[in-house]
């Protein structure tokens, strides 16, 4: 398989502090690539260095074969970015939204409509299309964020969090559609800090810790790097000769 992003000693430093130090990972075209740690782990530091949001201090990151740093724009047309906090508009209807970030998108008037009602189609949003955008539950803003992040249908799905706040219900619907994502040929690259949630989506993961990746593979591999090994000390009260016999 073909690499499709690639970090390379990765470092953002802000005066004393390190919020990123030396990450070096590769994600595989079409696969699901899931980055775990608490908050401040430097998760979203590196989301937004690969957005071309922000600029490291040292270290090089490619999407695509293209320099997040040095080919911005390039680099922009192929990825769609959902932030942990995304915003809504909530006077707009739920198709006007998908028409204002196709326009933003330069997609063309003409292919608007039929766009609009595909992505709405694939959240599972079609009855919503007339209403406006505040009357939607929390996950359905959510379902209608991520679809707004496919309006230019991008190669790379940058996801901060797309869980976060969500209920039960809801986490297993978004789970659900990431699937359905990487079956179109999406690769797909989110944050969570909870591993046990996305384990059985993810084709590899990686977890973070104060600014470092702790841990790297895929699932089968994780599985054995976090394997718990336990030695427990007893001690017997008394008589200990009916043992020994």
């Amino acid at each position: 398989m073909t690499s499709i992003v690639e970090i390379e000693g990765l470092t953002k430093e802000y005066s004393s502090v390190t919020a990123l130090k030396d990450l070096h990972l590769t994600v595989q075209e079409g696969s699901v690539f899931g980055f775990i740690g608490p908050n401040g782990a430097g998760k979203t530091t590196t989301m937004r260095i690969l957005t071309t949001l922000l600029k490291p201090t040292s270290g090089r990151a490619y999407i695509g074969g293209y320099s997040v740093t040095e080919q911005p724009q390039e680099v922009r047309r192929i990825i769609g970015y959902m932030p942990d906090f995304f915003g809504v508009y909530d006077d707009m209807k739920v198709w006007e939204y998908l028409d204002f970030f196709a326009a933003c998108y330069d997609v063309p008037v003409n292919q608007r409509r039929g766009m609009i009602g595909d992505l709405l189609a694939l959240v599972d949003l079609s009855h919503k299309r007339d209403e406006y955008v505040e009357s939607l539950s929390r996950g359905m803003k959510q379902r209608l964020c991520l679809a707004r992040t496919l309006a230019h249908d991008p190669q790379v799905l940058i996801l901060d969090e797309p869980a976060s706040g969500l209920d039960p219900r809801a986490r297993v619907e978004m789970r659900e559609l990431l699937r359905e994502l990487q079956n179109m040929g999406k690769t797909i690259f989110f944050s969570s800090h909870i591993l046990s949630e996305v384990a059985d989506i993810c084709t590899s993961i990686g977890i973070m810790e104060a600014g470092q990746m702790v841990a790297y593979g895929n699932l089968e591999e994780m599985r054995r790097q976090l394997q718990v090994h336990q030695l427990i000390h007893v001690r017997v009260l008394g008589d200990t000769t009916p043992l020994k016999e």
